[in-house]
């Protein structure tokens, strides 16, 4: 269809392009039978294409007429509708409180389904195995007068021809709330057993019914079935696959089923194959003069842009039916082409522009964003991630969006990150598969503008490209990127960049609108956290060091934003400094360039720099006075070896240097004086720290290239090596860290079930939990949000939860015998077992 409606651009005559257009009106009708959802977008984007290609100002009138159609097409085929309602629904899911897993879903029916039913008790109390339980050496039939009018009944469902094990689709059915506790359910075979008599049987046992949100069958054979099997297939053999027919016959991802079946390098020389056509077409298409087959071409374009969406969950290019069309149309357009611009092109050369260009760069950093970091979209939610997903969950109308941004309540003045959690929520509910996705492609957006940063500052492709990796694999600042609820931190980061490169582009042109969006992403930074109040001095600092006017008068602009969030922050009763937020004047010094050398080594070991920080501060607290004239001697030998060191460093690169210092100086400027360092807070500031470290290492391959390019390369090579690979190793001991922090998490949410009872979701309810989990290794547990998680397992505003150093300190607060005073102490692997009061003694 793409082709199609490209060739009515081609035409003048009406009847052409009538004919033409009861093509488009035949064709989407046949999409609407087919009820694809994923055709249907690639189809949009498509013909978005189309019209982007023929008329570029027809984009924004089609808009309006694409929603009328849209909506149009959704009113007469309510079979697409029905399956894009039906991708995300609630249900009911019965879960075996012993173990924490899903049995399948259940639904309460009338006593009348059991009217010609035979009913048989079962006295198994193990649902391991659930076709052996439900057997004919059952007891006893139950006569139909003694059931009751609504009954659980279980009826297993086999997925077509998928072999999927129970539960699968289900969005974190661990935190889904608890509807009822029962102590059996009805148990149907869907397949008759040698007794056809016994059709329905009554299994015993501890079980909960847990409401929860399921993917579609379609989603859910993909997710839990077909793509994972093909992933195994890739690992078995990364670069050459594990070759063809290796994968079952569907796998519904053509890019899963190629790396699997052929490897990188077999999806690599496939992506090439439509580089080197796109090559020769952008070549040779200024040289046609004819609009049929112009538009033409550029049908064959939008669709095969179409088809690249749809092999995401179809498996498209591998279709005869399908592939026999592309490749037969594709070799037309390009014969077409060489109609009129006969030869070839240099390939060649204009291969290596493509893959050594900014976008292929950008491509590298996410491939291996993905491959480093993907372990991470398994970690379960720790900590503070409750507290914003029960504010999300509290704010279901307008009016609590709104108050986001008005009301902080003694928090942090943080609605863009609120605003976040809360569209989440409803699109995503609980499912952390989604949230460590945003986090991972926002550390990708990072490192990109790293990358465009640095082009800016080093002036060389070669450096900013380093600059960028090295970035990526810093495991110092992980905690950023495994932890959901430091998204914030990610997000300001990205705004904060994107403004400081938006204002050098003003610099640069002086156009208005990149003033306005330098301006725009300094106001959002702000509202993501209150580290994006550094955004106009790290301009200012670019401007000082590296710009070329030095009227700071033209620049007031970049504060504008700073007084109006300081009046927003204050009448929103935002909070300021207090507790560990807040700074000691007297040690403020100490602080300060304590806090800098931690934030420096963990920049250059990981977690492991923290560690020596805390020695050194250690030893120093303990003596103030040594210490104030320990930091007053380094700083001075600093300042005299800065002097001297200066005096070899050419001119135009003192300003590199200067700018790499004072962005990681004004980057930690509202964390250095706090009396601890973390990991977050010098996220940003590492940027400053791995341009310094890139320019050093430039410096010395400089000095060793005297001594011949071979030795320089050598060495260099194997320092990079080893930093990198220490870089990575460390970052796999970190996700193992976080991962068990998780796991923790869920063991705790797994044992409070299976102590629960009805009455916990609506009474007063008292929880007391002793020698609660704080950290796992270098990853957090529960330093917070302990009530948090307890809220959304049972979902009782009423319920309480304290927390007690012991278990005679947990006792005594409760009373003898309470139905609504509950005590549990928390196991090493993070679960947790209920403790009883004894009865009082008698004096």
């Amino acid at each position: 269809m793409p082709i199609i409606v490209s060739l009515m651009f081609g035409y003048t005559n009406v009847i052409v392009r009538g004919l033409f257009g009861l093509c488009v009106v035949l064709g989407t009708y046949v999409l609407m039978l087919t009820v694809s959802r994923i055709s249907a977008f690639g189809l949009i984007v498509a013909l978005g294409l189309v019209l982007l290609f023929q008329k570029k100002k027809l984009v924004l009138y089609a808009i309006p007429v694409a929603i009328i159609g849209a909506f149009l097409v959704l009113s007469h085929s309510p079979g697409l509708v029905q399956r894009f309602g039906s991708t995300l629904t609630q249900v009911d899911i019965l879960v075996d409180t012993a173990t924490g897993n899903p049995i399948g879903q259940v639904s309460q029916v009338p006593k009348t389904y059991f009217k010609d039913k035979v009913v048989r008790q079962q006295f198994s109390k193990n649902i391991d195995d659930i076709s052996t339980a439900a057997s004919v050496s059952a007891s006893f039939d139950i006569p139909y007068a003694l059931l009751s009018d609504k009954m659980l009944l279980y009826s297993p469902v086999s997925p077509t021809g998928e072999d999927l094990p129970s539960g699968t689709g289900y969005i974190n059915l661990t935190l889904s709330p608890v509807v009822k506790k029962i102590n059996q359910f009805l148990y149907e075979p869907r397949e008759k057993t040698a007794t056809s008599a016994a059709q329905v049987f009554v299994i015993n046992g501890p079980y909960i019914v847990k409401k929860t949100f399921a993917y579609d069958l379609s989603f859910t054979t993909r997710f839990q079935g077909e793509w994972p099997n093909a992933v195994a297939a890739f690992k078995r053999n990364i670069l050459l696959g594990s070759g063809y027919g290796s994968v079952s016959l569907a796998v519904d991802n053509s890019y899963l089923r190629m790396l699997a079946e052929t490897g990188m390098l077999g999806l690599i020389a496939f992506v090439i194959i439509f580089v080197i056509a796109g090559m020769y077409i952008k070549n040779a298409l200024p040289s046609v003069d004819s609009k049929p087959v112009k538009s033409f071409v550029l049908g064959i374009v939008a669709g095969v842009v179409g088809l690249a969406i749809n092999a995401v969950f179809i498996d498209v290019f591998e279709a005869s039916k399908v592939a026999f069309s592309l490749w037969l149309l594709l070799g037309v357009s390009l014969g077409f082409l060489a109609l009129y611009k006969p030869g070839t092109p240099r390939v060649s050369q204009r291969l290596i522009g493509i893959i050594t260009s900014s976008y292929a760069v950008a491509v590298y950093l996410l491939l291996t964003t993905f491959v480093l970091f993907s372990p991470v979209l398994t970690n379960y939610f720790v900590g503070d991630d409750f507290t914003w997903f029960r504010w999300a969950a509290k704010s279901v109308d307008i009016g609590a969006v709104v108050r986001f941004f008005t009301q902080s309540d003694g928090f942090f003045y943080r609605p863009g990150t609120k605003v976040y959690f809360q569209a989440m929520y409803q699109f995503f509910w609980l499912n952390q598969t989604a949230y460590h996705t945003v986090s991972l492609f926002l550390h990708f957006m990072v490192s990109v503008l790293v990358y465009f940063l640095a082009k800016k500052i080093f002036r060389t492709k070669l450096l900013s490209v380093i600059s960028a990796f090295v970035f990526l694999l810093l495991s110092g600042f992980a905690e950023v990127i495994f932890w959901v609820s430091a998204t914030g931190f990610l997000f300001t980061s990205v705004c904060i960049l994107l403004s400081v490169l938006s204002y050098i582009a003003w610099t640069e042109n002086r156009k208005g609108i990149y003033m306005a969006a330098a301006l725009a992403f300094s106001v959002l930074s702000l509202l993501f956290h209150e580290l994006g109040i550094v955004t106009p001095f790290l301009c200012v600092l670019y401007l000082w060091t590296m710009g070329r006017d030095k009227k700071f008068a033209m620049h007031w602009w970049l504060f504008l934003p700073l007084p109006l969030y300081a009046v927003v922050r204050f009448v929103s009763h935002s909070h300021w400094f207090s507790g560990d937020y807040s700074y000691n004047i007297i040690k403020f010094p100490l602080n300060a360039a304590g806090n800098f050398l931690g934030y420096f080594l963990m920049t250059v070991l990981g977690p492991f720099g923290i560690r020596i920080d805390t020695v050194i501060r250690g030893v120093l607290q303990a003596h103030l006075l040594f210490a104030f004239i320990i930091c007053a001697g380094a700083a001075y030998a600093l300042y005299l070896a800065g002097r001297r060191v200066f005096r070899y460093i050419p001119l135009q690169e003192r300003a590199l240097v200067v700018f790499s210092v004072g962005f990681s100086v004004i980057a930690l400027a509202p964390f250095l004086g706090l009396g601890n360092i973390a990991s977050r807070y010098g996220y940003l500031a590492s940027i400053g720290f791995v341009f310094l470290l890139v320019y050093v290492a430039n410096k010395a391959y400089i000095f060793l290239s005297e001594s011949g390019r071979t030795i320089a390369v050598l060495i260099m090579s194997i320092l990079v090596g080893v930093f990198g690979l220490y870089q990575m190793v460390v970052l796999q001991q970190l996700q193992g860290d976080w991962h068990e922090a998780g796991e923790q998490v869920k063991r705790f949410v797994i044992s409070m079930e299976s102590s629960y009872e009805d009455y916990w979701a609506v009474q007063p309810m008292q929880f007391h939990f002793v020698s609660v989990p704080i950290r796992h290794g270098e990853a957090w547990v529960f330093p917070v949000g302990l009530p948090d998680a307890v809220w959304f397992v049972f979902r009782n505003p009423n319920a309480h939860v304290y927390m007690w150093p012991d278990v005679p300190s947990a006792l005594n607060a409760v009373q003898y015998n309470s139905k609504t005073q509950k005590v549990f102490l928390f196991a090493a692997d993070g679960s947790v077992t209920a403790v009883i009061k004894p009865p009082p003694t008698i004096q």
